[in-house]
């Protein structure tokens, strides 16, 4: 009868509620697959009964405890072999840090493990506070919506990634093999023999384990290391090429139009027509004078940035516009926005929006081309607006213009900017609005402020 009852209302809430945790650290509901569930706590709940009837050692038993959660959750739930670890091991861990606390809040009262397994009473409330405690952990995950896969930028696992869950994986093995292995020396000494039960042997097996799992950590971090630094050094470099690039093309546009003017005045030299000449100088002194007082102000605006890659692709942006006669202001408000943003997201923003904006602007006559950008912010919000002259999107298009395969180019190519700004947006949960009339299209982005 006590086997049954301790069955019922001890082993089959154990396991359903180390499940539950589990499954609960990657966001997933234990009642989504209930069949499963209730397998997987029978079979988990006997093999609990199988290991003490046999009596099997404390540690031995968690360890085949761990061994079992891992193979159910491997074939009853088709995990893949390393979530299975995963969550073999965080079910592992709750038990040992749970038995622990109970052990040590029992000892505080001068209560000992002899002392609570010869009286019903202690037992069962030990095995309240044990289930209590599992239950308010789980309940806790479910509420929150704790997911793991947040702590990894992508949906799927990287390169990069993969080495950071293989660290966390790893490092959390040894950590609960170290307490595992240190359990019985903290507390033994106020329960008895019970919890004494390693060999020499076994605790130079678990010693080796865990120097073994120190080295893979210490390799394993080695090589995420020189991934992160490869990943920044590629962030922080494909942006400046890009404004390289862009000043490269802006730099030919204006020697090809110099050329232009330079065999210009030449010819009304040859044929000695001094006055056409110096009209003609004149007028590109005037033009010249008023790009450079069209320029100043975006001049100071990009002296006043302190990120470095911004500034650099703002700068190309403002020669490119220069060489295509396209008159660009630039106000921003509030330069410490940009520390809000990684760099490498705020130059796909800054410069898809802008690559388009020059685009489109330079279908119109040289008179009307300009591009406004301004990045602001209001008391709820702060927000990046980018206005452009030049064709206008139709109306029953603008809900296209944000997917991978809609370009306006007439050979097809592109379609993928505003998908990476609508990408980058959404990931710092944006919006975006869209409007194009009487010759003017503008992209408004906002961002709530935290």
């Amino acid at each position: 009868m006590d086997f049954l009852l301790r069955f019922l209302l001890v082993d089959l809430p154990e396991a359903f509620l180390l499940l539950t945790i589990s499954l609960a650290f990657f966001n997933l509901s234990v009642f989504e697959k209930k069949k499963r569930a209730i397998l997987f706590s029978l079979l988990f709940a006997v093999t609990g009964e199988l290991l003490g009837l046999l009596e099997v050692p404390y540690q031995s038993k968690v360890l085949f405890m761990f061994l079992c959660m891992t193979t159910l959750l491997f074939l009853l739930y088709k995990f893949n072999i390393l979530k299975s670890v995963f969550m073999g091991t965080v079910a592992v861990g709750v038990l040992l840090l749970t038995e622990s606390i109970i052990l040590v809040i029992f000892n505080s009262q001068q209560l000992f493990l002899e002392e609570i397994l010869s009286s019903t009473a202690l037992i069962v409330i030990a095995r309240l506070f044990y289930l209590g405690v599992f239950l308010s952990i789980a309940v806790s995950l479910r509420v929150t919506k704790f997911d793991i896969h947040r702590f990894f930028q992508p949906n799927h696992l990287t390169r990069l990634n993969r080495y950071l869950f293989l660290l966390i994986l790893i490092g959390s093995i040894e950590f609960f093999l170290i307490i595992f292995m240190n359990t019985s020396f903290f507390l033994r000494g106020n329960n008895t023999s019970i919890l004494a039960v390693y060999t020499p042997q076994i605790q130079m097996f678990f010693q080796i384990t865990i120097l073994a799992l120190f080295i893979v950590i210490v390799v394993l971090f080695r090589i995420y290391l020189n991934l992160t630094i490869n990943r920044v050094e590629e962030e922080t470099g494909t942006p400046y090429l890009k404004s390289i690039q862009d000043l490269f093309t802006a730099v030919r546009s204006i020697k090809h139009d110099s050329l232009n003017h330079y065999t210009a005045i030449d010819g009304f030299l040859k044929k000695e027509l001094h006055s056409h000449a110096k009209e003609y100088v004149e007028q590109l002194l005037k033009e010249t004078v008023l790009i450079e007082k069209a320029a100043a102000p975006s001049s100071q605006v990009l002296e006043r940035i302190k990120n470095p890659a911004v500034a650099s692709l703002l700068q190309s942006k403002v020669v490119v516009c220069l060489a295509e006669r396209i008159t660009l202001t630039m106000e921003i408000n509030e330069i410490g926005l940009f520390s809000r943003y990684k760099t490498y997201d705020l130059i796909k923003l800054l410069g898809n929006l802008l690559d388009n904006a020059i685009r489109a602007t330079s279908y119109e006559l040289e008179e009307n081309r300009y591009i406004r950008l301004e990045w602001g912010q209001t008391e709820d919000e702060h927000y990046l607006y980018v206005e452009n002259s030049g064709p206008m999107i139709p109306e029953d298009q603008l809900h296209k213009i944000f997917q991978t395969d809609y370009t306006t180019k007439k050979n097809g190519e592109g379609g993928l900017g505003l998908a990476i700004v609508k990408n980058v947006t959404e990931r710092y949960n944006g919006n975006i609005q869209v409007k194009s009339t009487n010759g003017i299209t503008s992209f408004r982005i906002s961002f709530t402020n935290r």
